[in-house]
């Protein structure tokens, strides 16, 4: 700490000044306080921003400590004393009861406070033991706490579910209070939770709005499951516990009650215009069907859904009020930029500059509502031509003592104005100086209004002169982050002011004026009228948005919305979607503009105290005009207290029916109930809002309760009535209802598709099984051909076969994913390599063809060899037998979802290719939704908790984890989803348009939508990449073999999913006893474990692996367990979803309920008693019953087919070119391939090993690892090593085949990369390196690389420095 003593300061002597930095204090001593005294200490606080205590008191405040002990005592002495060390204020507080007491009171006198202590101070208790004696006389004892109070309840028998009846007494989860007694709580039911164990314990989550808590039900289970659901009111009763420090009870019985639910009794019912949902940025909680649901309850007629930003909701909204009976409104609450608002204002003249006299002005006020605070110094300059003439300054003594914060703003004491003259004096004076000029200032509406308005006052004129912003001018001329007065003055190097004194900013803003009007001089405006001209270049990003409501009116006006949203996220997007109000007036057709809340245009000009003319202006661009009621403002909101709100409400009503434009009420709904407001401040809690936890009352209000909120603020019954009820519902009345998706598809346009997928479908057919077609195929073919060209699908089947022959004609195999293998057309075009026809033999000679019907042979590949009959050429082996129905439903109608693995480095090609062919503007990426996660959620809560300081049960906890889990977080795009536009229509007719995620880097735009919602509409091509093709393109390449014809029955390659005997090593020294290290699908250690318990002896029980092991819940605790008891075989479970279809059938069940059992069971739903009954009908087997009641997801049988037809491939070449497996598996997928572990050995290896194992909750680099160093030691053990990288002769990132090695690429040198990689192999091409030297200029090899590449002997005999010789 520095001091410093007998300073003297003008008439001052300052016995002395202590300066602690590092307490960010500093303290005066001095006799006496003086206005003298006060300047300086405001000056210190400035310059500094300590805090200057002088006498150990703040500022003049002498008496500070006796005035926040008396604001904080009152009439009994809780507080002992009040201390001041740096930023801190330390209440020392007598005893528990006062520290509860003053924490209470704190929050009511929170603004009496912040008046009195400077910003940034933190208040803090320190609890002291209070003398006897003053305990005895002035403290009173603490008051005995009452017992939370319960209610009694008359409760009727047959409500009763089980066991005991409920006390006299019940309490809700907020007011227990007793443990280890009988206790009866009643509360909603939120959550029920079954826990299956050695006993079945039953979770019962019950809420009272303030509280939660888990109720545990042990005994009769089934009952109580069976008669409670979510949202039943209940009283459970039983021994109430603290377990593990949560309140716990234990149920001994259950009563349901009625649910006294808030209902509307209005015979009149309202119309909610204004409502955000869990899609609104972050900012609500609101569940789409809950609303519409509750409307709907309610009586409503229609609701309407206005988002922050975005309309993503609209699907899910029209589809919930269409089930529900009720019109949906579609909106936004949209970020609307006021791009059209005049530079000057109020010009009724023309003139040059040089001709005209401009007088800047700034004023300091009170406040910032020209309504009720009071302009406190006025400072203005006078120009003409060009140079500054006159100046005129003045404080002015205000009608009542200025605030704390607003002398700490200015500088201005209350001392300084004591002798002034008042506004009334001044005012008549100023207005002379005005006279004949031109007001310039910076954010003139502030100064301009406050001007306008106490005229009006004083003088009672309704004064207008002409006015030009210099914060306008800077947004069209200048190009900056910040417009502040400060940074323009900066920019323009106008030097250094003093800030918030009005002559000083009058000065500098009349230098910046100057400044400015040499600009426009330069680019061609020279006179007044001109300047508007400026307004087209004015920078949007730096324009602030206000709230504005948009509502659609019709079909047109949803387009036009569509077309505003897409240009506010592709265009206009700066921290939020920006509409620009130019844009707006564009595309208004079809739309109906509201003025939105408090934070809109209108209401932010009537705050800021617009006159009635200019709020008439502003007012003539919207259709209706809403008002909220006065609780959906916080009631602590600094800058607005409620009976301002009122009068502006109504000044707005009254300007409103001037008009004729309607006023709506509007709740601003951000959940549904008043007791959700916690969720929306658990939400907002981890985002920086500093006033999270007092949420104002934004809940969806019944018609009852908005009437009562509208007569709070009009005192008008019939005003209220039509705020309310009428004109509401008129403007629902004025909407049509508008089917955003038709829910049919709408396909890109190919002229002759049908013909021509039927002409290429029976061309193929013919070329494969002769002409005429086998009656089994003809049939199937004629089905499906039917089926896609009689929907309109044919397109989509085109449309894949041109991508797949476009990529096979550029060497790379595609593979087929989902159910598409399910198609024999699909099969026929090539756009899959699965056949679903049953296992038959073909002759590709003479056409001979026979179906097998034998039940040992589930696929084709697994058939015996045979000759043909008739002309003795091999047959051909093939067939999977998988029913059509799994891929467009049993009538043929579903939209087939056509999906390909293209090669990852061939995706992008795929895509463009897409674009050519339907073009660019009518191709886009499917857009996708990510919401926040039930994890993510906890996160939420938890960061609630530790901000509030209060610690919640687990119960609570759950409750509002529940509201935060699905709120919108950002948007993204599907890994290969391509939306086809047809080109009959824009892409604004289904979805608007935006980047995904708002990164405009992306390049590419995808739908605004989730793609899920339009799928019905829009055909989705899903062209995803994936190394599978990619690995069998490098293996055709390094052997010159067609991996499509290798033989799909080679006895070896089926050996190594039950062995390891064709790879000739040691399953003890490998760990793995079978041989599908780095085979795709197969090489987890979860696979190799079903592998093992199985041994695989065909294609089809590979292919069952591979549907096991993809579905949930189908091979653990289900199809493992029925064959480990022996009640069948793997060739028996359930692996896919086919073979339930096909299994009811083979049984004798009629195919249309076979085909809805299996998809109820492949979507987790299990069967309905009628089916289960049915089933049992037929003797099915009890154990296929259970499997389908487990079973959450079933694969589709196609997929499975194609995966392993795949993986059966890339094995082909495992077994029989070892080297060239390896090169292309290390080349693709050996990321994590570490050289310097690798050339140590085998030992070291296995050690590696051993630690990866043996470590818990691997990350995925870690994971990663193990899959590499598996297949390392793979290698190794099969007689084969690596050599390290060789500066002369490794590729940037191929393994290289040398002898029985493998050569390790550059790229795989730790921390080297691709891109150093690259420059080694570019320089090295060009010519050979001559040293170290001349390797580190030509590459972008750094001193750490060549280090390296020392230790591992990469750089060989290479010299370090270029050695010259003259022989």
């Amino acid at each position: 700490m520095e001091k410093i003593e007998n300073l003297k300061w003008k008439d001052v002597t300052f016995e002395s000044i202590e300066i602690d930095p590092d307490a960010g204090v500093v303290l005066v001593s001095v006799e006496k306080f003086s206005s003298e005294v006060e300047n300086l200490v405001s000056l210190l606080e400035k310059e500094t921003r300590f805090r200057v205590i002088v006498n150990g008191a703040q500022k003049s405040n002498g008496d500070l400590k006796g005035k926040i002990l008396s604001l904080l005592n009152g009439n009994v002495p809780y507080i002992k004393d009040v201390v001041f060390e740096g930023n801190r204020l330390i209440l020392k507080v007598l005893g528990d009861f006062a520290r509860d007491r003053i924490a209470s009171k704190l929050r009511s006198t929170k603004k009496q406070l912040d008046e009195l202590l400077p910003p940034g101070t933190e208040i803090m208790f320190e609890v002291v033991e209070p003398p006897e004696d003053l305990l005895k006389k002035e403290v009173p004892q603490p008051e005995k706490r009452e017992e939370p109070k319960g209610e009694e309840l008359k409760i009727e028998d047959e409500n009763h579910i089980f066991g005991q009846k409920p006390r006299k007494i019940v309490f809700t989860p907020s007011k227990i209070f007793e443990y280890n007694k009988k206790t009866s709580v009643k509360g909603k039911v939120f959550k029920i939770e079954k826990i299956e164990g050695k006993k079945t314990v039953l979770l019962i989550y019950l809420t009272d709005g303030e509280d939660s808590l888990i109720c545990k039900v042990f005994n009769d289970v089934e009952k109580v499951e069976g008669k409670i659901s979510l949202g039943d009111v209940i009283v459970a009763t039983g021994d109430l516990l603290l377990e593990n420090g949560e309140p716990t009870l234990y149920v001994k019985g259950i009563t349901k009650l009625p649910e006294a639910k808030r209902m509307d009794n209005s015979p009149v019912k309202r119309v909610e215009l204004h409502a955000h949902t869990k899609f609104s940025d972050q900012d609500a909680i609101t569940d789409v069907n809950e609303y519409v649901k509750r409307a709907k309850e309610w009586g409503f007629p229609a609701v309407a859904l206005t988002d922050h930003g975005n309309v993503q909701a609209i699907p899910y909204f029209y589809d919930a009020a269409k089930e529900a009976g009720i019109k949906p409104i579609f909106g936004i609450e949209a970020y609307l930029v006021s791009d059209v608002e005049p530079v000057i204002r109020n010009l009724s003249y023309d003139s040059s500059f040089e001709n005209a006299t401009f007088v800047v002005l700034d004023f300091e006020t009170t406040g910032l509502d020209p309504q009720v605070d009071e302009i406190i110094e006025i400072g203005a300059v006078k120009i003409q031509d060009g140079q500054i003439v006159d100046e005129y300054h003045t404080l002015i003594k205000p009608s009542r003592e200025i605030s704390r914060r607003s002398s700490e703003i200015t500088g201005i004491t209350q001392e300084m104005l004591e002798n002034k003259r008042s506004i009334e004096e001044v005012l008549p004076e100023f207005l002379g100086f005005l006279e004949n000029s031109i007001i310039v200032a910076h954010n003139a509406n502030f100064d301009y209004r406050f001007l306008r308005l106490w005229i009006k006052k004083v003088m009672g004129l309704d004064w207008e002169r002409p006015y030009i912003d210099t914060l306008a001018l800077a947004k069209s001329l200048l190009k900056m982050r910040s417009y502040s007065l400060d940074s323009v003055v900066e920019k323009l190097g106008l030097g250094p002011f003093r800030h918030h004194r009005a002559l000083d900013d009058a000065r500098v803003t009349a230098q910046v004026f100057l400044r400015f009007v040499e600009m426009m001089k330069k680019i061609g405006i020279t006179k007044l009228s001109e300047i508007e001209n400026l307004k087209d270049t004015i920078d949007y990003t730096a324009l602030k948005p206000f709230h504005c409501t948009i509502l659609v009116q019709n079909k047109k006006g949803l387009k036009n919305l569509y077309k505003l949203v897409s240009d506010s996220y592709i265009k206009y997007f700066y921290g939020v979607p920006r509409i620009l109000k130019s844009a707006l007036i564009e595309n208004r057709e079809g739309l109906l503009v509201g003025s939105a809340c408090i934070s809109g245009e209108l209401g932010r000009a009537a705050l800021e105290g617009a006159s009635d003319s200019e709020l008439e202006e502003i007012a003539k661009f919207y259709d209706y005009i809403e008002v909220m009621p006065l609780d959906v403002i916080a009631e602590d909101e600094e800058d607005l207290d409620r009976e301002r709100l009122k009068e502006v409400y109504r000044r707005l009503y009254r300007i409103a029916k001037k008009l004729n434009k309607f006023v709506v009420m509007t709740g601003d709904v951000h959940f549904l109930d008043p007791e959700d407001a916690r969720g929306r401040a658990a939400l907002l809690a981890p985002q920086g809002n500093r006033n999270f936890e007092n949420q104002p009352a934004l809940y969806l209000r019944t018609t009852e309760e908005m009437l009562e909120k509208a007569m709070e603020i009009f005192e008008d019954e019939e005003i209220a009535r039509e705020v309310v009820i009428e004109n509401p519902n008129r403007i629902a009345d004025m909407i049509e209802e508008v089917q955003p998706l038709e829910k049919k598809l709408h396909p890109p346009i190919i002229e002759n598709a049908d013909e021509i997928v039927r002409s290429l479908t029976m061309k193929r057919a013919y070329e494969i099984y002769g002409d005429p077609l086998p009656e089994i195929v003809q049939k199937r073919v004629e089905r499906e051909l039917n089926a896609i060209i009689n929907h309109g699908y044919a397109v989509l089947y085109l449309i894949a076969q041109e991508l797949v022959q476009k990529s096979m004609s550029d060497g790379y195999v595609v593979g087929s994913r989902g159910s598409v293998g399910s198609s024999l057309v699909a099969n026929l075009l090539g756009i899959t390599e699965v056949n679903p026809l049953p296992p038959h033999y073909r002759c590709p000679e003479c056409k001979y063809f026979k179906v097998v019907e034998d039940d040992r042979y589930g696929a084709g590949y697994d058939l015996p060899d045979k000759k043909c009959p008739v002309c003795g050429a091999p047959l051909r082996k093939d067939g999977h037998d998988i029913p059509f129905e799994t891929f467009m439903g049993f009538e043929g109608d579903k939209v087939p979802d056509i999906d390909l693995n293209f090669s990852g480095e061939y995706q992008e090609r795929a895509h463009r290719f897409v674009e050519e062919l339907f073009g660019k503007d009518h191709v886009y990426r499917a857009g996708t939704i990510n919401t926040i996660a039930e994890k993510s959620a906890v996160g939420y809560v938890r960061s609630y908790e530790e901000k509030t300081g209060k610690k919640l049960r687990k119960a609570e906890m759950e409750r509002l984890v529940s509201m935060i889990t699905g709120v919108k977080r950002t948007t993204g795009q599907h890994p290969g989803g391509l939306m086809i536009i047809p080109k009959d229509k824009e892409v604004y007719d289904f979805t608007p348009i935006q980047y995904p995620a708002n990164d405009r880097n992306a390049g590419v735009f995808t739908t605004h939508f989730a793609y899920e919602t339009i799928h019905d509409d829009l055909v989705k091509i899903d062209a995803l990449g994936h190394d599978d093709p990619t690995f069998i393109k490098m293996l055709k390449d390094l052997t010159g073999i067609d991996p499509m014809t290798i033989p799909m029955d080679d006895p070896d390659t089926l050996a190594i999913f039950s062995s390891v005997k064709p790879l000739g090593v040691d399953p003890v020294e490998l760990e793995s006893d079978v041989g599908t290290y780095g085979i795709p699908e197969f090489g987890t250690e979860f696979v190799r474990g079903m592998l093992v318990e199985t041994r695989p002896k065909s294609f089809a029980e590979l292919v069952r692996i591979s549907g096991l092991s993809h579905g949930t819940d189908v091979w653990l605790n289900n199809a493992r367990d029925w064959i480990n008891l022996g009640y069948a075989k793997l060739s028996d479970v359930i692996s896919c979803r086919d073979d339930i279809m096909n299994f009811l059938i083979h049984k004798g069940m009629e195919p249309s309920l076979a085909f809805k059992i299996m998809e109820n069971v492949r979507k987790g739903k299990g069967i309905t008693e009628e089916m289960e009954s049915e089933m049992r009908k037929l003797k099915v087997p009890e154990w296929f019953i259970e499997s389908c009641k487990r079973i959450k997801y079933l694969f589709p049988k196609a997929h499975a087919v194609a995966y392993v037809s795949m993986a059966f491939r890339i094995a082909y070449f495992k077994v029989h070119y070892p080297l060239q497996f390896y090169a292309a598996y290390f080349t693709i997928k050996g990321d994590q391939f570490d050289p310097v572990l690798v050339l140590k050995g085998k030992e070291a290896i296995k050690r590696r090993l051993r630690e990866l194992k043996a470590m818990t909750g691997k990350d995925v680099q870690k994971k990663n690892e193990e899959s590499v160093l598996e297949v390392v030691l793979e290698m190794i053990l099969r007689g084969f090593s690596f050599l390290p990288p060789d500066i002369f002769k490794s590729d940037a990132k191929k393994f290289l085949i040398e002898g029985n090695s493998l050569r390790i690429p550059f790229n795989k040198l730790p921390g080297l990369g691709d891109s150093v990689a690259e420059s080694i192999v570019r320089a090295r091409e060009e010519k050979p390196f001559t040293s170290v030297e001349d390797l580190m200029k030509r590459t972008k090899v750094n001193k750490n690389h060549i280090e390296l590449m020392r230790s591992l002997g990469v750089l060989g005999s290479l010299p370090e420095t270029e050695q010259f010789t003259l022989f």
